[in-house]
């Protein structure tokens, strides 16, 4: 995990079993907190015009609602990608809150709370992450409780949203895992949003490199084919010299009909 290093202060790590770190029964023992319907639907209603007008900053605004309506210390939203060495990795594409700045930090996708919940396919609930996960220890606030929310996955990359409390002053319950789950869709979408608007840069962006190609080709070679198309005009050049013309007449063409055929492709 990407993170800043930890004061001396901190915990010492002390190992456990994943079991020992899964809270997420406590869920349904924990009262919940009233529902504020007003700020609720206030949000949603940003979110729902945030998604539509401004696509590109919608995930930091979705984590920052997020943090207010979760009461939460720090939020992030994870997607599973390919990081450089090609090792699966889930990389923090959105953070609010007090760990904000750890934003493009990644955990393993094969030994992390994001990988867990992904394979539950359920909302998860965790507590002192350090405990079974080492690397947390590394962070610069202890993830006391954290509570992550996975997305349906169909056409898109894994990812899951997720709460972090640094303190015991906030317990996580049943009203913030139903504000999840709306919440979640939203990041998924925008994701998956996300992800076409790049394939669909990316596509302009070939387009315009082989239509640039073709016409950097296709100039010089017309000049080519009229220079060979005069020579080939001389009535002293001797057989074995206009065979040859010929022949460098026909690949020039050749080439010019690829080039042309790039261009139609692109258009």
């Amino acid at each position: 995990m990407s993170a800043a290093p930890q004061s001396a202060s901190r915990i010492k790590v002390e190992s456990a079993n994943l079991e020992s770190i899964v809270i997420t029964a406590q869920l349904q023992l924990r009262p919940a907190r009233q529902v504020d319907l007003h700020r609720e639907n206030a949000a949603f209603r940003a979110l729902s015009g945030h998604l539509g007008e401004h696509p590109e900053v919608f995930l930091n605004r979705l984590v920052e609602l997020t943090l207010q309506l979760c009461e939460a210390d720090t939020v992030g939203i994870s997607v599973e990608q390919t990081d450089e060495g090609g090792e699966k990795v889930f990389r923090w594409v959105a953070m609010a809150g007090q760990l904000k700045h750890l934003i493009g930090g990644t955990t393993p996708r094969n030994f992390s709370p994001c990988g867990l919940c992904i394979e539950q396919n359920q909302p998860v609930l965790l507590e002192h992450l350090y405990r079974f996960y080492p690397y947390f220890n590394e962070a610069p606030q202890p993830f006391v409780e954290v509570l992550l929310f996975p997305w349906e996955v169909k056409s898109g990359p894994a990812g899951t949203l997720w709460i972090v409390a640094h303190s015991d002053r906030r317990k996580f319950d049943r009203e913030d895992v139903r504000l999840m789950s709306c919440l979640s869709a939203f990041a998924s979408g925008a994701v998956r949003l996300k992800q076409t608007l790049l394939e669909m840069e990316r596509v302009k962006v070939a387009k315009q490199i082989v239509s640039d190609m073709a016409h950097h080709i296709n100039n010089p070679l017309q000049g080519a084919i009229l220079a060979l198309s005069c020579l080939r005009a001389k009535n002293d050049l001797s057989p074995e010299v206009n065979e040859l013309v010929l022949i460098a007449e026909t690949q020039v063409n050749r080439v010019a009909g690829l080039s042309a055929e790039l261009l139609r492709r692109v258009v």
